[in-house]
């Protein structure tokens, strides 16, 4: 019986058609002797059983010689496919088709003989690998009469390969029969497994042995490659020899990989290493971080995993159990051995601060000595600074002599971007370290090329003026002044062009070197125009008028040409684009650069039918709105809405409430993804949509709603619940809520919105437990939450968890007012004065300084702290040119930081100064001498220097740094009149300057008088672009814009569209009547960059009137429209703006707003007060709001999203008013603890008081 039950189990498909026939002629022969009663014949039949499964086991072997491995090794079986396993293959399959590698057409009969075999093989994905090629679009494919001779057989190479993947019973196997085909087959059938392959890695974890994780991670690429940050899982390893191999591929696909990704490798490596080398774990274990119930899966609504690949995060898991049997691991825990050093590879240059600071000595020499060292910095770009000069300092100092270390500084590889001590240099080795450093990126790099370039001019004087000099500087020719720049021929110049189109020039730079290059050209080629890098931002607009788009339109480089140009410049290259083709080629052809250019006219030409014609393009939200209401009117599905894209920008909330109730929830997981483009507005009426359609689905749905439902909805939306929801949200969504609170984004919610404390005292509710006793990983888990914690509560935590609280708020984008001054005493309490603070806790610490201007004033003068306050600068982001409302904006004032930095820079010792040392560093600041160098380092920090320090530059300094100077718009009056001073004694006299030194004075124009402004000679557009930056007052642009009438003669009906654009905020300069004449064909088209332009108010009423000529009256304007209008929509007048549709609100430009006056703002309407969305109307000033009746302020309250939806929100013992004030009052001690029997313990004490207190008087 057991030889039958094996040989019933055996693998008969395994067999050869002979061998399964001889198989069941033995088997027929036995069964018949079986009816016999002879016992002998019993035993006969044994054996012959016994030999009969040796035998057909033999034969199975043999013919799956090449399809099954060995037994004693692992094999790895096909893992269950995931929901979107399909959607995830065929975009990776269809990279390959996009890299030029084709798949012939199926004939009938294979896809019939495969249809038919699909039916039998179930148990291997091979069958949707069939249906996927069969099914993919037949532009990608290819007929089979049009092959080359080697592939036109009657199935060709990709189908033989299918045949033989059929046998395939494992991963193993199949990976081998991959690695062995030819590269167009490979590509499609590696595209096609590498999901399956990373699932497989992350299923079998450390059962999986060398090899097989080795094929497993070659197959997986491609789709690692591609995956999102909010996927990316890593396995649970337990084996060095895995890591290793994992970090191999992981550092291959380093470029691949985003800053998220990184960060999440280095950590999965140093857990890893805790557990397996130090018998600890890095993290708290999970049931002491939230309550033990486990996270049920949410449902999603198509079906699909979340992540991807696997909704559960197994590596996680793993670790998180692992971690709850072992140890937390100590501070400061040495993990990174030479071994290990090597092994991270270019991780290396991610590594945190503080890791590289306590790497030991040993260890670091060590792998410094090793072959491994220097491709671990080789061409690794985007090393933080403190990490990049931590490394190159130790390496200097620790492993290596002086003179030694400066002969092999070509080990260093990007970790020369570093170097310090450039003066320091001879000749040689000034030139050497130049051409190391000439791809280096990080923000002090400059510096060190101007030393070196003023090391190798100083110290050999011949070469210094010869254009050998150029040729050997590289692209560090960008640091020499104009001045000397000016000096060499076109044919010098056209010499070194290659290297001169890798440097980086500024526009004053890039304007002279083009027209030395093209001084009598009128026309230029477009491989010359594609050539020029960033001096493409000198070419004028009138040589670009006259370009072809054939070499240009299509071509990939012209992404990158025209990032580099100006607004008139596109404009001008889509204008010469427009002569040769049409427009819906123009529009098929543009890369995002340009497309974003692109006038609603224009775009109105194109054929444009289709949402599948919007995806995967950079549109604008003018752009977007115009379009999608051309496609499909007010009404969208689910389906259009999940190929809009970037295009999604242009959703109105009408189309938002239009989508049927049953499908708000996939519609918001579905805009979930697209995020980045959502406005404020949106993401309210998508809020607003999906919760009241859940609760008309299950009326109370929020009160009894299940970890299930609440994961479902994503965290951009549950912010936006209703604070009574949030408030009566049960304890038993705790799980869900936390996990959720970790996600959100806070800066979608005004700065005084009650659900930032709503949602807070919530979280802290599902802390169990009193807040003395929370762990640092229980407070972190609030999340972003942490940044609205009140002091009183932080000061009560013990200190692990309260330092790092302190060093998560260092993080914050936005602290309450009214928290400030509390949490700066607690800091200073904590971690005492910061003058005294050390270099570690200054960068785990640092911008919380900026809650007091006095703190950083009164830092000490030291080389590390002048470092760190400029990286902490440059992390910053950089202000947009319309600042955004202050209940949108971040909390840091960074003006004590620019002035404390420019003494940094500036000052003559970087030494600490002892007290009595103070007076006399105040008078060298007094007499500091403004020098190129310091001029080019402090760029816009410049704007510090004081009027008398200005008077004493030396006139060669500042005609060498004026471009520089020239590009900040906010100098004082006596700071113009000292640069000022400086230009007549250069000069002479304003009247004598020419364009090209006008345009590099730029804003120092501004302390011209009008009549000065109106002597220029101005001639070109370029120039008036490059001042319109500047803040000119009415008086100025009149006579700018008069300058340049005098000089063109051009007229004011003559002025062509882009004439029109270049004229910037100098359209302001015209008269009233001088805009009526405006051609009104020339107006539309150019109305983009007119509504950019600030004028007074009679000036705007009348280009308002040229937009209703061209446009229509304003009640008929669509939402592209106004949008594009810009600040045009100030001139409405009182009846007009009262007649604009709700709907378009939400698209008024918000530097518009503070331009409306206040008596035409009071006549707008209740719903359109509302309807005005939360940035707009945050951008209504004071005076403005003082003019409005109460229901219109409340209304305005209601669209920035500070009215709740009650008149009060409880907090205990105090309230938050409709206003949107948050209380100051600390949060609860006990998490989930009520304050209201303390509360009335204390009122009840305080009528004791009172009533004893009247009875005694």
């Amino acid at each position: 019986m057991a030889e039958r039950n094996a040989l019933e189990k055996l693998d008969i498909g395994a067999l050869s058609p002979e061998q399964q026939e001889k198989l069941h002629h033995f088997k027929s022969l036995i069964w018949r002797k079986r009816t016999g009663n002879n016992v002998m014949g019993f035993y006969r039949e044994g054996l012959v059983l016994s030999l009969l499964i040796q035998w057909a086991t033999v034969m199975s072997q043999d013919v799956m010689g090449p399809v099954m491995p060995d037994r004693n090794q692992s094999t790895v079986d096909f893992p269950k496919l995931p929901a979107d396993f399909r959607e995830m293959a065929k975009k990776l399959m269809i990279t390959c088709f996009k890299k030029g590698y084709h798949v012939p057409v199926m004939n009938n009969s294979l896809n019939s003989s495969y249809a038919q075999t699909q039916n039998q093989m179930m148990q291997s994905p091979i069958s949707m690998f069939v249906e996927l090629l069969s099914s993919l679009s037949p532009s990608f494919s290819i007929p089979l009469s049009n092959q080359s001779n080697d592939t036109a057989d009657e199935k060709g190479p990709v189908w033989e390969i299918v045949e033989k993947m059929w046998n395939c019973t494992d991963m193993g196997h199949m990976i081998e029969l991959m690695r062995n085909t030819t590269e167009s087959p490979r590509c499609l059938m590696r595209a096609f497994v590498a999901p399956l392959s990373w699932l497989a890695i992350m299923q079998n974890g450390t059962s999986l042995n060398k090899e097989d994780l080795t094929k497993l991670l070659w197959a997986a690429k491609p789709f690692l490659e591609t995956m999102p940050p909010s996927s990316f899982v890593l396995p649970a390893f337990s084996q060095s020899s895995h890591l290793a191999e994992m970090m191999k591929v992981f550092s291959e696909m380093f470029s691949f990989l985003s800053e998220e990704q990184r960060n999440e490798i280095i950590g999965w490596v140093k857990e890893r290493v805790a557990q397996n080398e130090f018998n600890c774990s890095l993290k708290a274990p999970a049931s002491s971080i939230l309550p033990s119930k486990p996270l049920e899966k949410p449902t999603m609504a198509n079906g699909s995993s979340v992540s991807g690949v696997s909704q559960s995060r197994p590596g996680a898991e793993a670790t998180d159990h692992h971690a709850m049997n072992v140890r937390t691991c100590p501070p400061g825990l040495p993990w990174l051995k030479a071994r290990m050093l090597a092994m991270m590879g270019p991780f290396l240059s991610r590594l945190p601060f503080e890791e590289a600071k306590t790497i030991p000595k040993e260890e670091l020499c060590e792998f410094f000595r090793t072959p491994d060292f220097s491709p671990s910095f080789h061409n690794v770009i985007g090393i933080q600074p403190a990490l990049g000069r931590t490394l190159f300092q130790r390496l200097k100092q620790e492993c290596s002599s002086s003179d030694n270390f400066t002969q092999n500084m070509d080990r260093l590889g990007s970790l020369a971007c570093f170097f310090d001590g450039a003066m320091s240099l001879n000749l040689n080795l000034s030139r050497k370290l130049l051409s190391q450093i000439d791809a280096c990126k990080n923000s002090e790099i400059d510096k060190v090329k101007r030393q070196l370039v003023q090391n190798i001019l100083e110290k050999d004087d011949v070469f210094s003026s010869s254009p050998e000099m150029l040729q050997s500087l590289g692209s560090s020719v960008s640091v020499l002044p104009l001045s000397k720049l000016s000096r060499f021929t076109p044919e010098e110049l056209n010499n070194i062009f290659s290297s001169l189109s890798q440097a980086k020039w500024s526009p004053a730079q890039a304007k002279t070197l083009a027209q030395k290059l093209f001084e009598a050209t009128k026309n230029i080629s477009s491989e010359r125009l594609l050539s020029l890098g960033s001096m493409v931002r000198g070419v004028a607009s009138a040589v670009l008028k006259n370009v072809k788009a054939k070499g240009l339109l299509g071509n990939e480089a012209l992404e990158t040409m025209s990032e580099k140009m100006s607004s008139l410049q596109r404009a001008t290259l889509l204008d010469a684009f427009r002569r040769d083709v049409n427009a819906s080629e123009l529009v098929k052809g543009l890369p995002d650069s340009l497309l974003s250019s692109l006038s609603l006219s224009t775009l109105e030409k194109a054929n444009l039918s289709s949402v599948d014609q919007l995806q995967g393009r950079g549109w604008t939200p003018a752009q977007s709105a115009f379009l999608l209401k051309k496609i499909l009117g007010n009404n969208i599905n689910l389906s259009e809405l999940r190929k809009l894209g970037q295009a999604v920008q242009g959703v109105t909330c009408e189309m938002i409430g239009k989508i049927n109730r049953t499908d708000a929830l996939e519609m918001a997981q579905t805009l979930n993804k697209s995020s980045a483009w959502l406005s404020r507005v949106q993401i309210r009426c998508v809020a607003q949509k999906l919760f009241a359609s859940l609760e008309e689905q299950r009326p109370g749905y929020f009160s009894d709603i299940k970890n299930s439902e609440l994961q479902a909805i994503p965290a951009l939306l549950l912010i936006h619940l209703p604070v009574d929801k949030i408030q009566n949200l049960s304890d038993a969504v705790c799980p869900a809520f936390m996990e959720k609170m970790t996600q959100v984004n806070l800066t979608f919610l005004p700065n005084s919105s009650p659900a930032r404390y709503t949602l807070t005292r919530k979280a802290i509710g599902c802390l169990k437990g009193n807040v003395s006793v929370l762990s640092a990983a229980e407070v972190l888990t609030l999340g972003p939450l942490v940044c609205e914690l009140d002091p009183a509560w932080i000061s009560s935590l013990n200190p692990a968890a309260l330092n790092s609280t302190l060093q998560a708020l260092a993080s914050c984008q936005y602290i309450q007012q009214q928290h400030r001054e509390h949490l700066f005493r607690l800091l200073t309490g904590t971690y005492g004065d910061p003058a005294n603070w050390s270099e570690v806790d200054m960068r785990a610490l640092g911008p919380l300084l900026l809650l007091n201007d006095t703190a950083v004033e009164k830092l000490p003068s030291k080389s590390w702290l002048r470092s760190y306050l400029s990286d902490l600068m440059d992390s910053l982001p950089s202000q947009p040119v319309v600042p955004p409302p202050k209940e949108f904006r971040s909390w840091l004032d960074l003006s004590a930081l620019r002035r404390k930095l420019f003494e940094l820079k500036t000052s003559s010792t970087l030494q600490n100064r002892r007290k009595r040392e103070v007076a006399v560093s105040l008078t060298v600041m007094s007499t500091l001498e403004p020098t190129l160098i310091y001029i080019e380092d402090l760029k816009q920090g410049n704007v510090f220097w004081t009027p008398t320090q200005l008077s004493k530059m030396t006139m060669q300094t500042f005609k060498d740094a004026m471009s520089t100077l020239g590009e900040i718009n906010n100098y004082s009056t006596e700071q113009l009149a000292a640069l000022k001073a400086k230009i007549v004694e250069a000069w002479g006299s304003v009247s004598m300057l020419n364009e090209s030194q006008i345009a590099q004075l730029g804003c120092i124009c501004q302390g011209f008088s009008a009549e000065e402004l109106g002597n220029l000679s101005i001639a070109s557009l370029d120039t008036l672009e490059m001042l319109t930056a500047c803040n000119f007052n009415q008086t100025q642009r009149t006579a700018i814009w008069q300058a340049f009438e005098r000089v063109t003669g051009v007229s004011v009906p003559g002025l062509g569209h882009l004439e029109t654009m270049g004229l910037g905020q100098f359209i302001c300069g015209l008269q009233p009547a001088q805009i009526d004449q405006l051609n009104s064909t020339s107006f539309r088209e150019a109305v983009g960059a007119v509504g950019r332009a600030s004028c007074r108010l009679n000036v705007t009423e009348r280009l308002k009137e040229k937009a209703v000529a061209a446009f229509g009256k304003p009640e008929t304007w669509t939402e592209a429209q106004v949008s594009e209008m810009g600040n045009i929509l100030a001139g409405l007048s009182t009846v007009e703006l009262g007649r604009l549709n709700s709907s378009v609100l939400p698209f008024i430009q918000r530097s518009a707003i503070p331009l409306i006056p206040s008596d035409r703002l009071a006549a707008m309407s209740v719903s359109q007060l509302k309807a005005l969305g939360p940035e707009n109307a945050a951008m209504v000033t004071e005076a403005q709001r003082a003019g409005l009746r109460v229901d219109q302020k409340s209304a305005l309250d209601e669209a920035v999203g500070l009215k709740t939806a009650r008149a009060e929100v409880s907090t205990g013992n105090t309230s938050t008013s409709s206003s949107g004030a948050v209380p100051a009052t600390p949060l609860p001690l006990k998490g989930g603890a009520a304050v209201e029997s303390m509360t009335g313990c204390v009122l009840l004490m305080q009528a004791m008081v009172l009533m004893l207190l009247r009875y005694i008087l």
